[in-house]
């Protein structure tokens, strides 16, 4: 079953929710290569609906051989933007996948967001917190407490919130030098945004 977005109001189709309607109606009618084709193309921006749908249809096989690897890539990734239904998903691949490949493609959904938030992407801002939360085989709150300090500066929903409740996790040492060093991304970053 796919997950589909739709526009917050019926006249306002981006061309975003014009390229998900056709990859919807392309998966509806069999033309499943044409679906993947577009929801990776939506997926590379990250839209997290599309990365759901590009990691079922990898899972299954349908318009291209099944590709674990990247179905679990695309999950992880639909997780980390909140697709709820990509935590099942994602349980079942790792189940499958070796360990050694379990490592490889964390690292590799690190880097697509990290890409992304250090260009000043806000929602890959407070998505690589959640990374270091969900993703790891244990949660790194030292790193998850950078990002969200990182997008609290940057006034990020919930950013305040995910810091503080993540600082509660660590020890006094550690937050100090922490902080300096969100800050040195947070500059970074707002370089990248002028």
């Amino acid at each position: 079953m796919l997950f589909f977005n739709s526009p917050t109001h019926a006249n306002e189709f981006s061309k975003s929710d014009i390229m998900f309607e056709k990859a919807t109606k392309a998966v509806k009618t069999g033309r499943y290569l044409e679906a993947l084709d577009i929801f990776e193309l939506l997926a590379e921006n990250n839209e997290a609906d599309a990365q759901y749908n590009l990691a079922l249809l990898l899972k299954s096989g349908k318009g291209k051989p099944q590709n674990f690897q990247a179905s679990l890539k695309w999950g992880w990734l639909a997780l980390l933007g909140k697709i709820e239904a990509a935590d099942k998903l994602v349980d079942e691949i790792k189940e499958i996948v070796p360990e050694p490949v379990l490592r490889s493609i964390r690292k590799e959904v690190k880097n697509f967001v990290k890409t992304k938030a250090e260009a000043g992407d806000r929602l890959a801002i407070s998505q690589m917190g959640d990374y270091f939360l969900l993703i790891p085989e244990n949660p790194e709150y030292k790193d998850a407490y950078l990002w969200f300090l990182i997008a609290s500066a940057f006034q990020i929903d919930d950013g305040i919130a995910r810091r503080d409740k993540t600082q509660k996790e660590l020890e006094g040492k550690d937050i100090v030098s922490i902080q300096s060093k969100a800050l040195e991304i947070f500059n970074n970053i707002s370089q990248n945004m002028k």
